[in-house]
């Protein structure tokens, strides 16, 4: 094998583990954003329903939060994407929320299954090269 068609696997070697490093940052990402959502329900689920109210803390940002109380018939603003809010109820809120969870778990599993078929071709691909080199360090020697 030449020179060139061994700088030309290494090159792509390179490649796969720049895509690898993607797949695994786009799992993290996706990782978090399920916490993110989950947490979300679990909030939703602990405030009152009807004409309960409860006190809470809500963040203002910068790590300052206010005293608040949210009544269980409270509307709730959802992010539904491009910045656009819309009003819920806690229902509907919990409702959107399980539906995009479930389409996280489902782009997760999809990256996942993704970043295990990129893993395996960089194995073989690694596999090749490291047969090769050795195969031209002993042609080398002799």
């Amino acid at each position: 094998m030449s020179d060139q068609e061994l700088l030309t696997l290494a090159y792509s070697a390179r490649i796969l583990r720049d895509y690898l490093s993607e797949l695994v940052q786009r799992e993290t990402l996706i990782s978090r954003l399920i916490a993110e959502h989950r947490a979300a329900l679990d909030s939703l689920n602990n405030l009152p329903s009807g004409e309960g109210e409860v006190e809470c803390m809500m963040p203002l940002g910068g790590g300052v939060s206010v005293p608040a109380s949210v009544s269980g018939s409270a509307k709730y603003l959802v992010a539904v994407g491009a910045g656009v809010f819309v009003k819920k109820d806690k229902n509907s809120a919990m409702e959107f929320l399980n539906r995009r969870l479930q389409e996280l778990e489902a782009a997760l599993k999809e990256v996942a299954a993704q970043r295990e078929k990129v893993e395996e071709e960089l194995a073989k691909l690694e596999s090749q090269l490291n047969y090769l080199y050795q195969q031209g360090g002993s042609a080398g020697s002799a």
